[in-house]
């Protein structure tokens, strides 16, 4: 019995230090940012904009193309890389959960230096992501994927 009491030492110890690590950014994002309601909302309100020139198809139809082409894993890696350590402090990446989960916050936080700064370079960064050739590229072809995809249903039921 005290051979196993060995063996079980190393991992019981490795499998405390485990559980005082605190989490990874990744983790974080995806335990504290509504990803799914970000997700649902952006497909909704691009299914209404292509509902308008695809009038013969269902926003049902239109979302189910979208998320297709356009899936939640995509949008999830695209806020790792926005929100990665190397973009934001600890402190700055809490400040930005606040102002997501509580519009009180996110109005102060406005009202702020920090806030403001905060808020630019969100911004910029977002913007340089949107000049990044490969993102465009990237999406450029996921859209043209959902258009053809769109176009051929659009044939099908005439």
């Amino acid at each position: 019995m005290p051979r196993l009491h060995t063996l079980l030492l190393p991992l019981l110890l490795a499998a405390l230090a485990a559980c005082d690590q605190k989490p990874t950014r990744e983790q974080q994002i995806l335990a504290q940012l509504p990803l799914q309601d970000a997700y649902t909302h952006n497909i909704e309100r691009m299914a209404a904009l292509l509902g308008r020139t695809h009038p013969q198809l269902t926003q049902a139809t239109i979302q189910s193309v979208l998320r297709k082409h356009l899936t939640v894993e995509d949008q999830r890696q695209d806020l790792f890389r926005l929100y990665s350590e190397k973009n934001f402090s600890d402190a700055e990446f809490a400040s930005i959960v606040e102002a997501t989960q509580d519009p009180a916050k996110a109005r102060a936080l406005e009202d702020t230096d920090a806030g403001k700064r905060l808020s630019e370079k969100l911004t910029a960064l977002m913007r340089a992501s949107a000049r990044d050739a490969k993102v465009q590229a990237l999406a450029e072809q996921r859209m043209q994927q959902v258009q053809d995809e769109l176009d051929e249903l659009d044939k099908a039921g005439s």
